[in-house]
């Protein structure tokens, strides 16, 4: 699936496919980009010193590169500046959205729009927004007020569905223990006001006077515990709001 960006940006890791490769250099089709062809020139190609870039790389051979240059008319990169957690990242992306590709048709279909008009409307944004199109389907559910202002209801809903459709969207965990106290009569009322209004994902539990478990859930780990520090900031507003003594900890 190609890229929301016409061109990558200097410093972006790409995947490409090398079409020429000649002593001193190698061309190569960025893979993420319609029509966009970049230059390896030798000194780029190994941290080691060599001779002839034919016998580092061959025609067909697909890579991670760094874009080191951009011009109006050319685009310069890398292979030596790539590390292996770099490379396996930028495929990992690769691959991931090769599978949205599949996704964004299915959509077009439930949608009943056009495939072109899905890309753009609809997996362009995804990327452009969440880093990723497959990100934007894995996140769906945790991130539905995001999505909504990103996206028509309707839409969101399609994504929702496709993304239960086709990922393993178990959900990570944030634990954590609440003492939470009220010195007034109305203690009890006080303390159904101070836990209202938590969003969809985080859940309280009464554990004994005056202690609380509370547990957040979110589709990646970073998601769970922002959604847990959110929770946690809101509990503690309304305590101080009503005068109570509050203290988190996590589990």
């Amino acid at each position: 699936m190609r890229w929301y960006k016409d061109k990558p940006d200097e410093g972006d890791f790409v995947v490409i496919t090398l079409t020429d490769v000649d002593k001193n250099s190698a061309y190569a089709e960025l893979d993420e980009y319609r029509d966009v062809d970049g230059l390896l020139h030798i000194s780029e190609v190994s941290r080691s010193w060599i001779q002839d870039v034919r016998k580092e790389l061959g025609e067909g051979e697909k890579t991670v590169a760094q874009v080191i240059e951009v011009d109006q008319d050319s685009i310069n990169l890398s292979i030596k500046r790539v590390n292996e957690n770099q490379k396996r990242d930028a495929m990992a992306r690769w691959n991931k959205e090769k599978k949205a590709e599949a996704f964004i048709e299915d959509l077009a279909d439930k949608l009943d729009i056009e495939k072109k008009e899905a890309y753009e409307e609809i997996g362009f944004k995804l990327q452009e927004e969440f880093g990723s199109s497959f990100h934007g389907f894995e996140v769906s559910v945790a991130e539905e007020e995001r999505l909504k202002d990103l996206l028509e209801e309707e839409i969101v809903e399609a994504v929702q569905e496709v993304a239960r459709e086709n990922i393993d969207l178990k959900q990570e965990k944030f634990e954590g223990e609440i003492d939470l106290e009220y010195s007034q009569g109305n203690g009890t009322e006080l303390i159904k006001k101070t836990f209202e209004g938590l969003e969809e994902g985080v859940e309280v539990k009464y554990i004994s006077a005056p202690k609380y478990s509370i547990k957040a859930w979110g589709r990646t780990q970073e998601l769970a515990k922002k959604r847990m520090d959110q929770a946690v900031d809101q509990i503690r507003d309304k305590a101080d709001e009503l005068d109570g003594e509050f203290r988190f900890s996590r589990a």
